[in-house]
């Protein structure tokens, strides 16, 4: 008896699942389309390159870096799709150095922004040397997996280096 109404109650239960339900009549409406051409969107991206690149490479302090970046490559990443980038740089003072943030700006194949490692900063990515730099020495850095994109490395440069000293050298102070 048990069994027969567990039978008929589950029977029930499935049969009312595999009912198919009604929608109610749902009326749709035509938005407007914005009219964007081809052309506006290229425009568009060229303007945001554009604004990028002109703050990124118009800097006149910049030629008084106390860091010269000898060398700039991407290369492919053995374990992903994301490319690597070495960065090789040089100690131009007398003074050592004891720490370098660096940064760079990258363009995809279709000479848009490329996209780091975090995919809504478009273009620049940055990095970090904690490692002592002797005057006059040079030396390289790996940074993996930065990017997925970046096909061209536009600029690279130090913003902000602080010396074995205490004293601080800024880029946009």
């Amino acid at each position: 008896m048990k069994k027969t109404l567990l039978l008929l109650f589950s029977l029930t239960i499935i049969a009312s699942a595999c009912q198919k339900k009604t929608s109610k009549n749902i009326a749709f409406t035509k938005l407007p389309i914005p009219q964007t051409t081809f052309e506006d969107s290229i425009t568009k991206t060229k303007k945001l390159r554009d604004s990028i690149k002109q703050t990124f490479l118009n800097n006149k302090k910049e030629l008084h870096s106390p860091v010269k970046i000898v060398s700039a490559r991407l290369l492919p990443n053995q374990y992903s799709d994301h490319k690597d980038i070495r960065i090789t740089y040089k100690n131009t003072t007398k003074k050592n150095i004891q720490a370098i943030k660096l940064e760079w700006y990258c363009e995809n194949s279709f000479y848009e922004p490329a996209h780091g490692k975090f995919f809504y900063i478009q273009g620049k990515s940055t990095g970090i040397i904690t490692k002592l730099v002797k005057s006059g020495t040079s030396h390289s850095q790996l940074w993996e997996d930065f990017s997925t994109d970046a096909n061209k490395i536009i600029k690279a440069r130090a913003y902000y280096v602080m010396f074995t000293d205490g004293t601080i050298w800024q880029l946009n102070s």
